[in-house]
């Protein structure tokens, strides 16, 4: 009778552990560029999910784009703000407000004459670490109300 009861806890002990090792992977929206359809995608090699929302009056995201992001994707700055979570506090997510000054950048001597120089261009980048934290049309209603 020991023997079996053993056999049981064993086969529960690893069916725990399938469940647990199964379930690390991160779940993330990811949007399709060429559809514009948003997915989830579970992956283990995703650190971060990250979503660009879109931003009333800005002409450059008008639609909202979800990824997931691996270590060898993310800028070094988002890891810093994740760095400090313990068992008390953890940082859900994290936007940064980003300025592209294109203009700048911009040399008409390797563009033909009648090329227009690019504008300058903002954009919102947000980072979260849990599963499907990067919901592309809720994030930007949340953002836009902000703004209101």
């Amino acid at each position: 009778m020991y023997f079996y009861s053993a056999i049981y806890c064993y086969l529960k002990l690893a069916l725990l552990f399938l469940v647990v090792t199964g379930s690390m992977a991160l779940r993330c929206y990811r949007t399709n560029k060429e559809t514009k359809e948003t997915v989830v995608v579970e992956n283990e090699n995703y650190v971060y999910c990250s979503v660009f929302p879109s931003l009333a009056g800005n002409p450059h995201l008008t639609k909202s784009s979800s990824d997931g992001l691996t270590s060898e994707e993310l800028d070094k700055p988002f890891e810093k703000f994740f760095e400090e979570n313990d068992n008390i506090y953890n940082m859900l997510s994290v936007c940064l407000y980003e300025k592209y000054d294109w203009p700048s950048a911009w040399n008409p001597k390797f563009h033909s004459a009648n090329k227009k120089a690019p504008e300058v261009e903002y954009t919102l980048r947000c980072v979260c670490n849990y599963d499907l934290c990067n919901g592309p049309s809720s994030f930007s209603t949340y953002i836009n109300e902000l703004s209101n």
